[in-house]
C-alpha cells in the first residue's frame, strides 16, 4: 500500500513557516553560542558534532536531533525551551550584557544611558 503524500492547500505556507521557524531557532542557537564566546568549531566540539553541522543549524538549513538539542543546552548553560522562546523579549542578563558592550563601543551612548538611569533612579 503506497502512503500518499499530504497534499493540504496550506502545505507550502506551513513549509515557509516552519523554514522560518528553523531559521529563528539557529538564531537563537547563535545568539546563546555568541553570548558564551564560542567558535562554531568550539561548541561542535564540546557536543560532538562537525562544524558544518552545527553551521547548517544556526542557518536553519536543518533541525537537531534530541540529543544534540539537550548537549546544545547544557552546554551553553539554558533549558532546551528557551531555544523555542523566538519572541524578541531577552533575559535581563542577557540585555545586560548587551548594553554593556554597547557603552564600551559608544561613548555617547553610555552617557545617555547613565543620563537615563540617573533620571529614574
Amino acid at each position: 500500500m503506497a502512503i500518499k503524500e499530504y497534499n493540504h492547500p496550506d502545505t507550502k505556507e506551513f513549509e515557509e513557516s516552519f523554514a522560518n521557524f528553523r531559521v529563528a531557532f539557529g538564531r537563537k542557537i547563535k545568539y546563546y553560542r555568541d553570548l558564551k564566546n564560542y567558535t562554531q568549531e568550539y561548541l561542535a566540539e564540546l557536543i560532538n558534532i562537525e562544524q558544518a553541522s552545527l553551521s547548517n543549524i544556526e542557518r536553519g538549513k536543518v533541525y537537531p536531533t534530541q540529543l544534540t538539542l539537550y548537549r546544545l543546552a547544557s552546554v551553553l548553560g539554558v533549558e532546551p525551551y528557551q531555544f523555542f522562546t523566538v519572541s524578541p523579549m531577552i533575559a535581563v542578563q542577557d540585555m545586560a550584557k548587551e548594553i554593556t558592550e554597547a557603552m564600551y563601543r559608544d561613548k555617547n551612548l553610555a552617557d545617555m544611558i547613565y543620563k537615563f538611569y540617573c533620571s529614574v533612579h
